[in-house]
């Protein structure tokens, strides 16, 4: 039998990227180098690479209509995301992240719009047929009251499952939040964010995952990329694990570095791999997109240069 679909929950978004020699101080009238659209949002993103990947990936957010809208449901088809489940609204936008790129420093700096698109409510995903999924990764957003409902929906579905057919269930706590907390304890991998971490006042990925692995459920793994820090987690045993960064000669793009970390994390624990090696070839992978620009092409380019 042949795997099923990877389901990632989230954002869906329009990124305009300009690459600039410097980030342009207050004021400044300054041209770009270059600007390109794409795709954004983790969930997206998780979505797209974990396809480049060669899994069956389906997204699932909110959507609008009209060109923007178009523009993001072409980049799925092209890189064979199904989209088919999604809810549209219309009297709103397509969020957009206007973002610029310093080839100086190798900064990212995002101002975002949600442009009034409503959140994915449980109404939807209630709507789904749970037994078309191996695994439900859910991008922690403003919605977490309706995720828990998600994710209730899926612990009631795998309750009357044999092991082997029951889903696994991933978040992601990424922005500095509170309510993000309410998803701690329902995932079975638990994907913690630098600035989260750094939110609830830890200094070091250790530090983070010794701290929140006590707090989830029972036989959850945690997992905490740090940038240059590498990234460290904790699995069922109860043993930490660390790897290493692998940065680029020369960062060239690190717009959704962290997303490509998850997507890569997610990939090799599908496969079967140790804790140990998903956190290292998590960390190459996302040290590999940061010198190139964008995601196309990062998945083919990756393996041809580690010869894998």
């Amino acid at each position: 039998m042949g795997r099923r679909r990877i389901l990632c929950v989230g954002l869906i978004a329009l990124d305009i990227v300009n690459t600039c020699e410097r980030y342009p101080e207050e004021d400044e009238d300054l041209r770009a180098i270059s600007q390109r659209w794409q795709t954004g949002g983790n969930a997206c993103t998780n979505a797209s690479i974990l396809a480049r990947l060669g899994m069956e990936c389906e997204f699932l957010g909110s959507m609008s209509h009209g060109g923007e809208a178009d523009f993001v449901c072409k980049h799925l088809l092209e890189r064979g995301v199904r989209y088919d489940n999604c809810v549209r609204h219309r009297g709103c936008g397509t969020p957009t992240s206007f973002v610029t790129l310093s080839l100086t420093t190798g900064s990212r700096t995002v101002v975002h719009s949600r442009n009034n698109l409503p959140e994915l409510t449980n109404d939807t995903f209630e709507k789904l047929d749970l037994s078309g999924y191996d695994w439900i990764h859910f991008e922690g957003r403003r919605n977490e009251d309706e995720i828990v409902k998600m994710i209730s929906a899926v612990e009631d579905f795998n309750s009357a499952q044999l092991p082997k057919n029951k889903i696994i269930v991933s978040v992601e706590l990424e922005k500095p939040r509170n309510s993000l907390l309410l998803l701690l304890d329902k995932a079975d991998v638990v994907f913690v964010s630098k600035d989260f971490g750094q939110f609830m006042g830890f200094s070091s990925p250790s530090e983070t995952v010794k701290s929140l692995h006590t707090k989830c459920k029972k036989g959850a793994t945690v997992i905490c990329p740090w940038g240059i820090k590498g990234a460290d987690g904790i699995g069922p045993e109860n043993m930490e694990t660390h790897s290493d960064a692998f940065p680029p000669e020369k960062i060239t793009d690190t717009l959704g570095a962290g997303d490509t970390f998850v997507a890569g994390a997610i990939w090799s624990l599908m496969q079967g791999s140790s804790l140990n090696d998903t956190l290292t070839f998590a960390c190459k992978l996302a040290g590999f997109k940061c010198g190139m620009n964008g995601n196309d092409g990062l998945v083919d380019a990756f393996f041809r240069e580690n010869k894998l």
